[in-house]
């Protein structure tokens, strides 16, 4: 049985941003529903709301594996990578489908084009890193 490597401080610069990163992005999950139902047009919400049930099931799948992910990247476990990968795919398939499903650029630009892209990088490099991190001995 290898010995885990102790991390650089990089690593736990990028868990603690990962963290943070994942409680933003549930506080903005709830408050991007709220911000668009006031600023956008009466077609454009009800076009929001009518999202799939099973757009909602994913999404909040997605935001859980990202954030248990970042806790199991805090306490250097490799449960972490595949949390990341769960969270990866799922992000990448609900935004996807938001930013080709919905055209609500008129209202906001970063919440239809910014957000959803910045959330797909990010959870594409957790995941990059996560491997990256086993691979190096980092994690256990």
């Amino acid at each position: 049985m290898r010995t885990p490597t102790e991390p650089p401080m990089s690593f736990w610069i990028v868990t603690i941003c990962a963290l943070l990163w994942n409680v933003v992005e549930l506080y903005f999950g709830s408050y991007e529903m709220a911000f668009l139902e006031e600023t956008a047009t009466g077609e454009e919400f009800e076009t929001l709301q009518s999202v799939p049930y099973w757009y909602a099931v994913v999404f909040l799948v997605a935001l859980f594996s990202e954030l248990l992910g970042s806790i199991m990247l805090l306490f250097r476990k490799k449960l972490a990578t595949t949390l990341f990968a769960i969270a990866f795919l799922s992000l990448l398939f609900v935004e996807l489908y938001w930013l080709l499903s919905f055209d609500i650029t008129k209202t906001s630009v970063v919440f239809s084009i910014i957000i959803p892209l910045a959330v797909i990088i990010i959870a594409g490099f957790l995941y990059v890193y996560s491997k990256k991190a086993t691979k190096k001995g980092w994690l256990t």
